[in-house]
């Protein structure tokens, strides 16, 4: 039986499991931009990373390979992450499995890479690492519909 996205990534405990992840090239975005669609590859899960309340980070469920992911569509996982570096945001992670947030934290290591970092009473950490699918376009730096 196969695990879904909430119960992997989105457990009560905030515990992530770790994903390997293969590199697509991403045109156009700055190097530090995290804005656009990222795959998790477990679930072949897509998270598009878009600006929203003044300025700050958001993150949506987009798409979903596996049937019991997908009713998490459109689900936002991600709100009001605030800079905190160069290339670092952090925010509330949203668990759709149990309607609770965590602590979250954002770092793009490269132009193809993101890592999320999940935290329950800021010391039970784990992260992720997520592959860039594709940047945003230059005017399409909002929340919109990628469905």
């Amino acid at each position: 039986m196969t695990r879904s996205f909430a119960l992997d990534f989105l457990a009560p405990s905030a515990l992530l499991a770790a994903a390997a992840l293969a590199a697509s090239s991403a045109a156009g975005a700055s190097p530090n931009d995290p804005r656009g669609v990222w795959l998790r590859q477990e679930g072949r899960v897509q998270f598009s990373f878009y600006d929203c309340e003044s300025g700050k980070l958001c993150a949506k469920i987009v798409a979903a390979q596996n049937a019991e992911d997908q009713s998490a569509i459109g689900a936002v996982i991600l709100r009001g992450a605030k800079q905190t570096g160069p290339n670092e945001w952090s925010g509330k992670l949203f668990n759709v499995e149990d309607g609770k947030s965590y602590d979250g934290f954002i770092t793009v290591t490269s132009p193809t890479r993101l890592t999320l970092k999940g935290c329950l009473w800021g010391v039970l950490c784990s992260d992720e690492t997520w592959t860039r699918v594709r940047a945003p376009a230059a005017h399409a730096m909002v929340d919109v519909d990628l469905r």
